[in-house]
């Protein structure tokens, strides 16, 4: 469950994020409105930010032979 709270969490994060730039890009937005508006924006924006820099972690992660979890590395 606590998964499926994360993906809504986060793509209501990227929603909110996408409804502030619509705002901001109409012009319609007072100066003072506009700078919480991007403040929010980025305080969200460094959330989704750090959420995606997780899931990237644990992707990056494969079982060895021992079923251990170790980086995966490309040899090249």
């Amino acid at each position: 469950m606590e998964k499926k709270k994360d993906k809504i969490n986060f793509e209501d994060n990227i929603n909110k994020l996408e409804a502030i730039v619509r705002e901001l890009e109409s012009g319609n937005v007072a100066l003072d409105d506009a700078l919480d508006k991007f403040n929010e924006a980025f305080k969200i924006s460094k959330e989704c930010d750090d959420k995606l820099k997780e899931v990237s972690d644990s992707l990056n992660k494969v079982l060895n032979k021992d079923g251990n979890l170790e980086e995966f590395k490309i040899e090249e």
